[in-house]
């Protein structure tokens, strides 16, 4: 089991170390998962029949601006960074770089169905949506946790898809990793991240950035405790591209500051450790 163990780990090592040399997420249907690789893959509707009927979303939403960071400021005082204890369980960076410990234990609650996630964010995203359908917009959860086995699967799916179109091996892993999280390094494996869009934009595309749900989601994410994990324009720094629809817990506090003050989790996780 040791043996296995450190070669797990060898393995996240040397594909986290492969991606920086070389350049450094869907419903979840009760009896269909194939579904949802194929809308994360190929940009396809979501079947509708299986969004959370009970919990809806926003209508007009705000932009985030570079005036919110004075607010945050006056709020979380100048040394907000001593605050926050990094051992927390919201506040586990994964990445790259930060691949999943090996005695992590999944808390996991049902949301509907078989879709789950960390049984301790339940209560903030049921409110989330339920005050986004108090607004007029419906909020459809697609791709929250995954299991290794289907990480891996999403992975190296996309390698392949890639290759059919005379991509190399090099350039196509490359581009999965910027899009699809290397096994044991996502925010889905361990339950506290979301892919979320809405009833009538179902596709998980930059668009939704543009829509009433996506600029309700980027307003009001962090009143829930969640944050916009990959945001536009700081993709060399998540080495995510940019997607709307992916929001992380991280509990309020925290996502208050990472939110108005325009932080990646990484940015964040860095400035609380050099105080």
């Amino acid at each position: 089991m040791k043996e296995m163990t450190v070669i797990r780990k060898l393995l996240l090592l040397v594909a986290a170390a492969f991606f920086f040399l070389i350049g450094n997420s869907m419903l979840y249907q009760e009896n269909a998962a194939f579904f949802m690789d194929q809308v994360q893959e190929d940009g396809q509707s979501v079947n509708q029949t299986y969004s959370l009927t009970d919990v809806l979303a926003a209508n007009d939403g705000l932009t985030l601006s570079e005036n919110t960071i004075d607010t945050a400021e006056a709020e979380t005082g100048e040394n907000w960074e001593s605050s926050f204890d990094l051992d927390a369980w919201n506040l586990l960076l994964v990445n790259k770089q930060h691949p999943i410990p090996e005695d992590y234990e999944v808390k996991l609650g049902v949301i509907k169905g078989s879709m789950k996630c960390d049984e301790r964010i339940i209560p903030e995203l049921t409110e989330m949506m339920q005050d986004a359908k108090k607004d007029g917009i419906t909020l459809v959860v697609c791709s929250p946790y995954r299991d290794m086995s289907r990480q891996d699967m999403l992975f190296n799916r996309k390698i392949k898809n890639y290759m059919r179109k005379n991509v190399s091996f090099l350039e196509a892993y490359k581009k999965t990793a910027q899009a699809v999280t290397i096994p044991g390094a996502s925010e889905h494996q361990i339950g506290l991240a979301l892919d979320i869009i809405s009833n009538t934009y179902t596709a998980l595309e930059e668009g939704f950035a543009d829509t009433a749900a996506g600029k309700w989601l980027a307003a009001h994410c962090q009143d829930y405790g969640f944050i916009l994990r990959y945001p536009k324009g700081k993709e060399e720094i998540t080495g995510i591209e940019f997607e709307p629809w992916h929001f992380r817990y991280v509990g309020k506090d925290a996502a208050t500051i990472i939110m108005k003050k325009n932080l990646t989790l990484e940015e964040f996780v860095q400035r609380v450790r050099q105080q």
